[in-house]
């Protein structure tokens, strides 16, 4: 897997520098269960309940919320949760 950072400029992210670049594989098998896990939670629930049923509450390390300013956005995006970056950078 392949992580990138990038600087936020500002909310309308009128440019997105890239900062890093750097590689991180899921060799903990416990820990690429629970992403998975994670995954299929997501995926379970748009099949079953819809798009709209996803919320920030779901999954242990990956978690789906709203992506943009403000309430009632209907866009998602992926995050990782503190608890997950901790992991990968051993910390």
């Amino acid at each position: 897997m392949i992580i990138c950072a990038r600087l936020y400029n500002d909310i309308n992210e009128t440019q997105s520098l890239l900062c890093s670049v750097g590689k991180f594989a899921l060799g903990n098998r416990d820990l690429y269960e629970q992403v998975k896990k994670d995954y299929e939670l997501v995926r379970n629930t748009i099949r079953t309940k819809g798009f709209g049923a996803l919320t920030g509450a779901m999954g242990v390390y990956v978690q789906p919320r709203t992506k943009g300013a403000g309430h009632g956005s209907t866009s998602r995006a992926f995050y990782a949760r503190p608890i997950f970056i901790k992991k990968i950078l051993g910390l």
